[in-house]
């Protein structure tokens, strides 16, 4: 009997993983299958064979995890062919699907446009709901537009009522350029709050302004400013002057503003105001000291001291001036790294135990501040003079574990491991940019789209996540576009992945590697592709201010210069071209300059000349001590810029 029983059960357990196994074949095998016809009817779709299209992407069975975005794609087909009935139809049961899928609020959004545009009295309920269940939504925005419309165009005998309908269309609009002041129905908002003839207030004005401004209808925008007050709108006056080229008015506005109403002003707003008044001079520091001598004392005025104080070029004065402003200032947006200039100052003076105290304070105080990881870094320095070589690896462990991506993780590791003065010869293994996420938060669905190149529904599904545009923008071509994107993204982000974080590539891609190393000649490749990134952002036809063109920024002469060499390579043209002459010019650098790389990075953007005056003008014992105090802020942020590249690189491939 017991034998019996114990059949049973065994029988029992074959016949279910039987059972799990035919389902589990059976689902993947209709995935499968399901793939194929998505795919196969959105190759019909991009030829804009709608009718088609619409019946092959009714082939994909509902079990699959691609009937939401088959339905989806119905439903535009159905639009392109004016069958809006139809499309209504097929988004309304994405909706009511009770999915969590991203597709959702859009299909929820493009049903109420679409009942909106055939005047069906449901549209109104239906923008609402979108409101109430996606608040901070970009639908949720949109349909505050769309309401105002509905509200507008109520007709009513009752003059009454007729008036309550306008003033909620107008406050609908004003929602609208609330939220999204440069936004699609901006424009078309402003030129219907105007026929709805209601007394404006004087914030209404501002707001209208403020949306001209910022779609650079900058006439307009100062036509309403003339209806407010300019007390409250001073900074936008002035902000509006100088974008009209009127710099003696926008100078006027700047003034009247920051002597008496900059409190009650958006910080960000004053300093933009402070930079354009600076930029009306011939020089920065001419206009920094016609600030100065105005003696403001409200917002703002730490900005004015602060932007001297990094105009001051190296010694005691620029160590006094950074000292007051963080006493003046100690809680401050520019407190910490005016803290760290005093500490750095007393670092390079060698009075290492006054700058050990202001690096304990700023560690304490700052610890997530742009300027900590260079504090983290010289804390360990300074112990490891001071023969503390435990401490002093536990601060450049600290420096590669909280700011991996930093210049100074790149100074650190080679402390720690191979501080010979030189930058390693790298062996990358290149690897393909791909879409950025292993997994999604959409059961896989946006992964699953980026592998089907549903480039169009990947994108809108993932509007608000930067590395998905990154990704977008190379699948399409537009490198230099996908690269800022992505650093932008990565930048946003308190903590940093790990280096073989799919979104790095986005950042760092090797875009003409091949191309690098082929023209390298005696150079370290990944130097030359770091001056690539930084120079252009892999932008073949990027022309700066002065002339420079190229992927490596050349000037015309000597691009010239190189190319007339007998032993340059003959034929080249556009980018191998380019970047063959960059290496040339590149290799004369660190041949005239001690075969240093350090020496012919900071060379390549301040110039041969200068960087050998510097080597008699700057007092320097290491490396550190030269980068920190090169003379020129823009030579010495573009040093820091390549050697963290480089270091990024070196980590990703």
């Amino acid at each position: 009997m017991r034998r019996r029983r114990k059949f049973d059960i065994y029988l029992v357990i074959v016949l279910s993983l039987i059972t799990v196994i035919y389902f589990v074949y059976n689902y993947y095998h209709s995935e499968a299958k399901s793939v194929v016809q998505y795919s196969d009817a959105l190759k019909v779709y991009k030829e804009s064979n709608f009718e088609s299209a619409y019946v092959q992407f009714g082939k994909v069975p509902s079990s699959s995890s691609l009937k939401l975005p088959a339905l989806f794609r119905q439903a535009r087909c159905a639009t392109n062919n004016a069958q809006r009935e139809l499309a209504i139809k097929k988004y309304k049961k994405i909706v009511h699907s009770k999915s969590k899928s991203a597709i959702v609020p859009i299909s929820h959004y493009n049903m109420a446009v679409l009942l909106y545009e055939t005047n069906d009295e449901h549209a109104q309920r239906t923008f609402e709901k979108i409101i109430k269940k996606y608040p901070s939504s970009v639908y949720a925005i949109a349909a505050n537009y769309y309401l105002g419309m509905i509200e507008k165009n109520k007709d009513f005998s009752n003059e009454k009522r007729k008036k309550q309908s306008k003033e909620k269309a107008l406050n609908y609009f004003k929602n609208y350029l609330e939220k999204a002041s440069d936004g699609r129905f901006a424009i078309n908002s402003i030129d219907e709050i105007k026929t709805l003839n209601l007394k404006l207030t004087n914030y209404d004005n501002l707001l209208i302004a403020k949306s001209y401004y910022a779609n650079g209808e900058y006439e307009k925008a100062k036509e309403f400013l003339n209806k407010t007050t300019l007390t409250e709108s001073w900074s936008d006056f002035a902000k509006t002057e100088y974008k009209l080229g009127n710099n003696e008015k926008g100078n006027y506005y700047a003034g009247f503003g920051l002597k008496d109403h900059a409190m009650n002003t958006e910080p960000a707003d004053v300093y933009e105001v402070i930079y354009s008044y600076i930029s009306t001079f011939s020089t920065r520091k001419e206009g920094i000291e016609s600030l100065l001598a105005k003696n403001y004392k409200s917002t703002g005025a730490d900005y004015i001291t602060y932007l001297n104080c990094t105009e001051i070029q190296t010694g005691s004065n620029k160590e006094a001036c950074f000292k007051s402003l963080y006493e003046k200032y100690p809680d401050g947006q520019f407190s910490a790294d005016a803290l760290y200039n005093v500490f750095l100052s007393k670092y390079l003076d060698k009075k290492y135990d006054d700058a050990q105290r202001l690096g304990f304070l700023h560690i304490s105080k700052f610890s997530t501040a742009k300027s900590s990881s260079a504090v983290t870094y010289y804390m360990a320095k300074i112990a490891y003079k001071k023969k503390f070589y435990e401490r002093a690896n536990e601060y450049f462990n600290k420096v590669l574990t909280n700011f991996p991506d930093s210049y100074y993780a790149f100074r650190a590791h080679y402390n720690l491991y191979k501080d010979d003065g030189f930058l390693p010869y790298l062996e990358l293994t290149p690897k393909p940019v791909v879409f950025p996420y292993k997994k999604s938060l959409d059961n896989n669905l946006v992964v699953k789209l980026a592998y089907l190149k549903d480039y169009d529904l990947v994108e809108e599904l993932c509007k608000n996540d930067k590395f998905i545009q990154s990704w977008i923008a190379y699948e399409k071509g537009n490198y230099t576009i996908s690269s800022v994107l992505a650093r932008n993204a990565m930048e946003e982000l308190d903590v940093k992945p790990a280096f073989d974080d799919l979104r790095w590539r986005l950042v760092y891609p090797l875009h003409y590697y091949n191309i690098v190393d082929k023209y390298k000649g005696t150079n370290n490749p990944v130097i030359l592709q770091s001056i690539i990134k930084e120079e252009s952002h892999f932008n073949p036809y990027a022309r700066s201010y002065v002339g420079a063109s190229g992927l490596m920024q050349l000037m015309p002469a000597t691009m010239s210069e190189v190319k007339s060499n007998p032993n340059f390579p003959k034929g080249l043209s556009g980018e191998s071209e380019n970047i063959a002459a960059g290496s040339t010019y590149y290799a004369g650098l660190r041949r005239m300059l001690f075969n240093r790389d350090l020496y012919a990075i900071s060379a390549y953007n301040g110039g041969a000349g200068s960087v050998s005056s510097w080597f008699t003008k700057i007092t320097y014992k290491d490396a550190d001590e030269f980068v920190e105090q090169i003379p020129y802020p823009e030579t010495k942020n573009y040093v820091k810029k390549v050697l963290r590249t480089y270091w990024m690189y070196g980590n990703i491939y």
